[in-house]
């Protein structure tokens, strides 16, 4: 049974949508500099724009014999719209396998979420732009929503004097002056509230340089026995003096772990934790080949959930990543759409079991867009326990 003309434009025009995607979402995970990347995103939506009006114009435009230079009988035209066709096909066939499949498998003992209402707690929205508050103001926005999660979780090679970890996450906090410190420093407060063993910071600190000061007030406030970490993300490389963000973490008391591994003594065990935050700020940490036998316990802290190959190849038994905002606009059943990520949307948010390494990623605190549907912004507290 042929199809009509607009059940072909719908599924044209739909996997027209899924490669475009498919190129944004890569984009954004590239080692480009920030500033190609923002250039290329607008060439990228133009050109996606353009494209999806000229194969709509040869799908459902005059007849053949009339079309301006025959468009829809070109085979550009018809190799373009087999590659949209194939392009929706693959990703119908991968959501159907993460619906089906989510990979955490038996990891993840106990989720609690504490939701927290921030304009309630302080009694005012602390926003500090007008677009931001207009923002805001839309109906389902969850940029105000914190959900703060308590999180038990297995893992293979935890040492049983290790049981009972208490490991905070905080990532993409995005300091940009669209949110003022007050929403930080709440989340901040939350996380010192949970009493952690260690904290851990996974990138995209600060976008704007003018809110470096605040990060004593806001992340300097952190307080954890084994002490607070952090790296840097792709938009922290934003600033024209980097060095001057790193030298404000590490005065603030914050151990910076770009490129970096340390070995940190927990319940008297040795933790081996590392840093990792290429593509952007390469290399990658040294890391030594060792046997599972004297491989101590590792945490890696890597901006993007891209980096799970490395991850894997080096052993490494918990990795933190952030980076994705979990989509930031999650649809009903379709999930996440857009994800800076060269998996797509595969690790968007959550916990994700690639042995030897366990993935923890993080929906982060904020984001350059001030939006958020059905993706509120997340603080983690992960309880570690032995696997058996």
């Amino acid at each position: 049974m042929a199809l009509t003309p607009y059940a072909t434009a719908a599924i044209v025009s739909l996997g027209h949508v899924a490669l475009w995607i498919w190129l944004y979402n890569r984009l954004h995970a590239s080692s480009l500099p920030s500033r190609a990347v923002r250039h290329l995103e607008k060439w990228t939506i133009f050109v996606a724009v353009a494209t999806c009006g000229w194969l709509l114009f040869g799908l459902l435009g005059p007849p053949r014999e009339t079309a301006v230079d025959g468009a829809w009988t070109t085979w550009l035209a018809r190799l373009w719209c087999g590659i949209c066709v194939l392009m929706l096909a693959y990703v119908v066939t991968a959501w159907c396998v993460r619906r089906w499949h989510h990979p955490s498998g038996h990891c993840l003992v106990h989720n609690d979420t504490t939701r927290i209402r921030v304009a309630d707690v302080l009694g005012h929205a602390p926003i500090g732009r007008m677009v931001t508050r207009l923002c805001a103001a839309l109906p389902g926005n969850e940029i105000l929503e914190i959900h703060a999660q308590h999180k038990i979780i297995r893992l293979a090679r935890l040492p049983h004097a290790l049981a009972g970890l208490r490991i905070a996450q905080i990532t993409d906090l995005h300091l940009t002056g669209q949110l003022t410190p007050e929403f930080f420093q709440l989340a901040v407060e939350h996380v010192n509230r949970w009493e952690p063993d260690a904290v851990m910071i996974t990138g995209d600190l600060v976008d704007k340089a003018p809110c470096v000061a605040w990060i004593p007030a806001t992340l300097g406030r952190l307080r954890a026995r084994y002490g607070v970490y952090a790296i840097l993300g792709n938009h922290d490389q934003r600033l024209a003096d980097v060095p001057t963000l790193r030298k404000a973490v590490a005065a603030s008391g914050i151990h910076d772990l770009g490129g970096r591994t340390m070995t940190c003594r927990m319940r008297d065990v040795p933790v081996l934790l590392a840093g990792n935050e290429c593509p952007w700020f390469p290399p990658a940490p040294p890391w030594v080949p060792c046997t599972d036998a004297d491989r101590p316990f590792s945490i890696l802290l890597s901006h993007s959930p891209d980096q799970l190959p490395w991850a894997r190849r080096c052993g490494v038994d918990l990795m933190l990543a952030g980076h994705t905002h979990g989509g930031q606009i999650r649809l009903p059943v379709v999930g996440p759409i857009i994800c800076p990520s060269r998996y797509g949307v595969r690790y968007a948010s959550g916990l994700f079991a690639e042995p030897p390494t366990l993935l923890h990623v993080s929906r982060g605190l904020a984001g350059v867009q001030p939006l958020r549907w059905g993706c509120p912004p997340e603080l983690t507290l992960l309880e570690l326990q032995p696997n058996g």
